[in-house]
């Protein structure tokens, strides 16, 4: 084959092969001489000065001729050594020719020596030569190449281009002999090789494949296989085709190996098919896995006389993580109790993420066996185990509804129904607990889509109504302000709580569109309250969520242009999951409520995971302590712990839930500021709040 590039570059065209000959003789006298291969100096080409054939040697590194013979000058129509130095092959010459010349160059320190069929262009002129090529030490030691031509007279043309594409293809072919020894490699094989491993048995690391290869006359192994083999990249993976055959040389039997390196393609092929069935957050299975296998899965159990339990679980409060810490937080729990579960787990489930912090986990087994319970009891337990998140200490729950399929054959999509009517049920008593499916909870299931519907003609209806209820100085004991509660009013005529539907609100989005309307509608009582000059404090809870609505600050602070507003007496509520985060932008937005006036308090504190000392890292005017750190004296232990610590910190403390003249009496006596209960008065519409106000006895 003959190269497109012209000047006095030299381009490769023909096939390699390693012979032990002498190089001071000429091709036609040394093809059937053998002798040990060595490599000369370039002191040492006295010898062949007068040679018939041209004689030149070759300067890898400066891509430069640096002596020849007369006979060679005249090859490379040059009038003497010194001019032909000059010239130089480094602007003509293809990134593939400087690669077969380094290669070159390191083999030659192994004695190797070529002969190749190459097209030489001396003044842009082609002559082709049959070529020998060995190593020869320069004058400053480094390794050249000693060349050696014979001129072909006639051009053989199938051979030259079929030589040419065996060289410069990016295919690894090679040949062996019957004892797994390498008779041929061509250049990208070569360049594969390992070093130290060129022959079948240190090459192939797949043992099926490397017994075939080294047994093919006896079993006449032929056929395409992937196998990991030894590069000079390390371990990689080749696609080979395998093809008996005759060696030329001797006519004994051989192998052709022909290798494509497929790493790369099957690694993406592997990735594709893992990102296809796999949720890449957890590592676990995704939906789509589990909704292709599921039924195999189910079946399979069923021929075997098993039962199988199909779990679903969300984590509870997960929304306040987001909403607090953000979701790369919400991203590291998720991945640590996707670990947890994994420990569970027998190792023929499976266990797929289907969105969100809800997870879903098949497990078969024997009929009537509790297996299934106690592994969701084990899940359960582990979840409330701390877990750290950005140096965040949280302490959570879960939330799982079970269904089970015994005896009879279920699909995976009736009995996944099943489980979430079962899961919305262990959330809505409570949480942290594992519901089994009963036809009853079937009822339940239009629930939450009647809530929903309820909620959006509520808001377009102004089916909405705030509740007020009282909250009384324990040291001057008379009403100073109240918690406003949001009520929903059915079209039939029903009253509904928050419980009934801000969870349904904060499923569908409409909590943003739902906490405005009760701040809008609180600061127009406030006003009312000031107008008639009444200066109580009126408290309101906000979502975590609305701090990330980017309408919420605006809508405080449009509040202040408000004739008689006073921010001081109104105070937003925040549940204790806020200061769960060291969030600086939760702060930032924190600071500017703060810093329009407004006061800020905290819900229900000591019944999630906080810590006083969290107090210190946000702007708060109030702690509101949870009835549940009354209820005996142990727990007034705790009580009395926060109200000490809040003083010291001079933060006012409110009570919640009182209901009797006790826990009245020992909250004054340990010196809480505030209470709200039941002993004083229950939510009450705006008109009967009015009439609360004044003296509490």
């Amino acid at each position: 084959m003959i190269g497109q590039e012209r000047g006095d570059i030299v381009y490769e065209i023909a096939t390699r092969k390693e012979l032990d000959v002498d190089p001071m003789h000429s091709y036609s006298e040394t093809l059937d001489i053998k002798m040990k291969p060595n490599f000369l100096s370039i002191k040492d080409l006295r010898l062949v000065e007068q040679s018939r054939f041209p004689f030149w040697v070759f300067d890898i590194d400066n891509t430069c001729v640096t002596w020849a013979n007369p006979v060679g000058l005249d090859l490379w129509r040059a009038e003497s050594v010194e001019i032909l130095r000059e010239r130089s092959m480094q602007s003509g010459m293809s990134s593939s020719v400087k690669a077969r010349l380094k290669q070159f160059q390191t083999d030659f320190w192994e004695e190797a020596i070529f002969d190749e069929m190459w097209t030489m262009y001396p003044d842009g002129k082609p002559v082709k030569l049959l070529c020998r090529f060995r190593g020869c030490t320069l004058e400053d030691g480094r390794m050249g190449m000693l060349c050696e031509g014979q001129i072909l007279e006639q051009e053989p043309t199938e051979l030259l281009r079929g030589a040419q594409a065996l060289l410069y293809t990016g295919v690894m072919v090679s040949t062996y002999s019957s004892d797994g020894k390498c008779l041929y490699a061509n250049p990208a094989a070569r360049r594969a090789f390992p070093p130290n491993g060129i022959d079948i048995a240190e090459r192939f690391l797949d043992r099926e494949l490397r017994h075939k290869l080294l047994n093919f006359e006896e079993i006449e192994y032929e056929g395409t296989s992937l196998s990991r083999v030894k590069t000079t990249e390390g371990e990689r993976l080749h696609q080979i085709e395998a093809k008996l055959s005759f060696d030329v040389a001797t006519g004994e039997r051989s192998l052709l190996l022909t290798e494509n390196d497929v790493t790369e393609s099957e690694r993406a092929k592997a990735e594709t098919i893992y990102l296809a069935n796999h949720d890449t957050l957890t590592d676990l299975k995704n939906r789509t896995y589990i909704s292709k296998n599921a039924d195999n899965f189910i079946s399979d159990a069923f021929e075997q006389g098993q039962a199988v339990f199909l779990s679903l679980m969300d984590l509870d409060r997960f929304k306040y993580i987001n909403d607090t810490f953000g979701h790369p937080a919400g991203d590291d729990l998720l991945i640590e109790i996707a670990r947890r579960l994994n420990s569970f787990l027998p190792e023929d489930s499976i266990a797929a993420r289907l969105g969100g912090d809800e997870i879903c986990f098949l497990v078969k087994g024997p009929k009537y066996s509790r297996q299934a319970h106690t592994i969701c009891a084990k899940v359960l337990a582990s979840i409330r185990e701390p877990i750290f998140v950005q140096d965040h200490e949280l302490r959570l729950s879960a939330s799982i509804g079970m269904s089970q399929s015994v005896g009879v054959r279920r699909t995976f999509d009736a009995m996944l129904q099943q489980a979430d009517l079962a899961l919305f049920d262990a959330k809505a008593n409570g949480g942290n607990r594992t519901s089994i499916f009963r036809p009853e909870l079937a009822d339940k299931s239009s629930d939450f889509l009647r809530y929903e519907t309820e909620l959006k003609d509520a808001l377009q209806d102004n089916r909405l109504e705030l509740y007020f209820q009282p909250k009384v100085s324990l040291e001057f004991d008379r009403v100073v302000g109240a918690e406003a509660l949001l009520r929903m009013h059915t079209a039939d005529g029903r009253t509904l709580y928050p419980n009934d539907f801000i969870p349904v609100a904060e499923a569908t989005g409409l909590i943003n569109e739902l906490g405005r309307w009760v701040l809008e509608d609180a600061a127009r009582h406030h006003l009312e309250l000031r107008r008639q000059g009444i200066n109580v404090e009126l408290s309101v809870n906000v979502s975590p969520k609305q701090f990330l609505d980017p309408n919420f600050v605006p809508l405080l602070r449009s509040f202040l242009s408000m004739a008689d507003f006073e921010p001081e007496q109104f105070e937003l509520e925040i549940t204790e999951a806020v200061l769960l985060a060291d969030d600086n932008r939760l702060k930032l937005i924190l600071n500017e409520v703060t810093d329009m006036g407004y006061r800020l308090s905290i819900d229900d504190f000591g019944t999630a995971y906080a810590n006083m000392a969290s107090l210190q890292r946000y702007p708060i005017h109030c702690i509101k302590i949870d009835r549940s750190l009354f209820l005996n004296e142990n727990h007034e232990i705790l009580a009395l712990s926060v109200i000490n610590i809040a003083k010291a910190l001079k933060v006012k403390v409110v009570a919640e839930g009182v209901e009797n003249t006790q826990v009245r009496d020992w909250l004054y006596e340990n010196g809480c500021d505030e209470y709200q209960g039941y002993l004083f008065s229950q939510p009450v519409p705006y008109d009967e709040f009015l009439k609360c106000l004044g003296p509490a006895s």
